[in-house]
């Protein structure tokens, strides 16, 4: 049975169904959004983002970071390459795993 607000009143019901039995939650929506408070309805100026972000850690390992990263060790592993092939180093090549194509 939908709660009282949601049965007198019109108000939205909450979209979200539970896995288990199927049944749409009984909740009304939150004001402009497709689900209740407990179903996770947050509006976008009140999400938190970037360094206010609870779970923010450091920032240091970003996407940008990463492909940096990826991209100069693969000019490294091309120059090493290049270098065993030309005879100019007598020194073991890098350990770890290369990929077949930079």
């Amino acid at each position: 049975m939908p709660l009282p607000c949601v049965a007198d009143y019109n108000a939205v019901r909450c979209r979200a169904t539970a896995k288990h039995s199927g049944c749409q939650c009984q909740n009304p929506a939150a004001f402009g959004m497709p689900v209740c408070r407990v179903h996770g309805a947050r509006r976008p100026e009140t999400v938190r983002k970037g360094t206010d972000h609870p779970q923010y850690r450091h920032g240091q390992e970003t996407l940008e970071m990463k492909r940096a990263h990826r991209e100069s060790s693969a000019r490294l592993r091309a120059l090493e390459s290049l270098m065993h092939m030309l005879g100019m180093t007598k020194a073991k090549r890098t350990p770890g795993r290369k990929p077949d194509s930079f």
